[in-house]
């Protein structure tokens, strides 16, 4: 576990807003050149870190197009999980197609991308029974899955940063205001995620909020660790405690809290994909709310990364919706340079001007 502190310090080089996987990679990252603070009103993986499945695809969407830098992104998500201390599950993921449309598709991409390979409907079959695949599969080699609250938990100890239970109310040029007192800081790193919307910094960005349930569920003999992951509008992720099932997309909703209702959609989603999950036993449900960037102003929908604009020593991460893991990394190993002015975050990156 983290030790959360309930005091500030007076002072710090570098104060980061939010202990999820966004402020936890940027924990690790700064915390080689720069003396960092993690704030976080409710602790570590409080918020959607806390309620991911933590699965690690590269070719993501019903067109399994390879995701933004890839194999740079899977290097350094491999890496964070090697500071932190937990196991990447380089298990693979198998992605049943959902139609002979698709499967045209997956076949396509197969043979243009040397981690994929198309596996027919009875290749997939005998490789994977359990599986229901009646117009193929395509084989993920290089994806996987990571234990998320372990993973963050773990780099922002390791990190060796000074973590404070304190919610960030303003900040001006070099003080940040929070609700235990103020602290002195050179440059402030925000990753709130959710708590984008209720800082004023932050809240008239173009970040839309998608709530996301997930539950744990027990698993068939057949589908446990090392069985890799199924995904195909929707995922079963089998752990060494379950099957993670998920998950849902609540575009308007009335509380955080895991709802029971949404049991039977996710349940149907993975019985799709593993008939045997269909009367599964529910042992656990988390929720957590995801930002997301709108293709008016990302077209790949990518996160928002960089200086606020107007504010030379405040930066944002923000919005990775479901692409955290293939982005938050990558995007937090380049924050060192980029704090000094010796690099500069990619443009598509760049936040707008609220």
């Amino acid at each position: 576990m983290v030790s959360v502190d309930s005091s500030l310090p007076s002072s710090c080089e570098v104060l980061i807003v939010g202990a999820g996987l966004a402020g936890a990679a940027a924990a690790v990252a700064l915390s080689q050149h720069y003396d960092v603070v993690v704030i976080d009103a409710n602790g570590p993986v409080s918020g959607a870190s806390g309620a991911a499945a933590g699965l690690v695809n590269p070719f993501m969407g019903q067109k399994a197009k390879a995701s933004w830098r890839h194999e740079e992104a899977l290097d350094a998500a491999r890496q964070l999980a090697l500071t932190a201390g937990v196991s990447f599950h380089a298990t693979g993921i198998v992605r049943p197609a959902q139609s002979l449309a698709q499967a045209e598709i997956f076949q396509e991409r197969a043979n243009g991308h040397s981690g994929l390979a198309w596996l027919s409907a009875g290749a997939s079959g005998e490789r994977f029974p359990l599986v229901r695949a009646p117009h193929g599969a395509l084989w993920v080699a290089q994806g996987g899955w990571v234990d998320l609250p372990s993973l963050v938990e773990g780099a922002i100890r390791e990190s060796g940063c000074r973590t404070v239970g304190a919610r960030l109310v303003s900040a001006d040029l070099h003080f940040a205001i929070t609700d235990t007192g103020q602290i002195a800081f050179e440059h402030l790193v925000l990753a709130p995620g959710y708590g984008c919307r209720q800082l004023a910094l932050t809240s008239s960005l173009p970040l839309h909020p998608v709530k996301g349930q997930v539950i744990r569920v027990s698993a068939p003999d057949d589908l446990q660790p090392p069985h890799p992951p199924v995904a195909g509008r929707g995922y079963a992720v089998p752990t060494p405690d379950g099957v993670l099932i998920g998950s849902t997309f609540e575009h308007a909703f009335e509380h955080l809290d895991p709802d029971p209702a949404a049991d039977p959609e996710l349940l149907i989603k993975a019985e799709r994909l593993v008939p045997a999950l269909g009367s599964a036993e529910v042992m656990e449900r988390r929720a957590g709310v995801r930002l997301t960037v709108p293709t008016s102003v990302s077209p790949r929908r990518l996160p928002l990364a960089g200086r606020l604009p107007g504010r030379t020593n405040v930066w944002l991460l923000a919005g990775f919706g479901a692409k955290g893991l293939m982005t938050a990394p990558l995007i937090a190993s380049w924050l060192p340079d980029a704090l000094t002015g010796n690099q500069t975050l990619p443009a598509e990156l760049s936040v707008p001007t609220a």
